[in-house]
């Protein structure tokens, strides 16, 4: 097993005020679709969202499949206002050779929401080296850069 972290190749980051930087930036839904759909027989369809509140938190699930096989999508924002950013969470469960997950923030961005995203961390584990090489083809060819890894072991 190889436990990676993405060192550098993430999404660039566009400008608060650049409306069509941020409608155009590659984003997690857009890679797990396609991971799914190239290395399973594509991702299921999502769930309604679960959602928990409380004082200072505002919890939406929404699963894509099940923890058998699928995608578990957490988001966490403020009940009270958007100054502080939505945090999120993309995990695979049962994809064959890999699991990965990816942590990134929305800021708010006007009239679009949040939308104005904000790489995290990326952390994968691949089964073999080829699997690893399957991701970074399909990471390229949905981010647009070649991703460099670093081993958490």
């Amino acid at each position: 097993m190889l436990q990676m972290r993405l060192a550098s190749g993430a999404p660039d980051e566009p400008d608060t005020g650049d409306w069509d930087a941020i409608c155009a930036t590659p984003g997690p839904r857009t890679l797990f679709a396609t991971l799914f759909c190239e290395i399973a027989d594509g991702l299921p369809e999502p769930s309604p969202a679960l959602v928990s509140e409380d004082d200072t938190h505002r919890v939406h699930t929404i699963w894509f499949g099940s923890d058998a096989f699928g995608t578990k999508v957490t988001e966490i924002e403020s009940p009270e206002t958007t100054a502080f950013p939505m945090y999120c969470r993309w995990e695979t469960f049962g994809l064959p050779g890999m699991k990965v997950v990816w942590k990134y923030s929305l800021e708010y961005a006007g009239q679009l929401g949040f939308a104005d995203f904000r790489h995290g961390n990326l952390e994968c584990t691949f089964d073999t080296i080829a699997d690893q090489q399957r991701f970074t083809g399909i990471w390229e060819r949905v981010i647009g850069k070649a991703p460099v890894f670093e081993s958490l072991t």
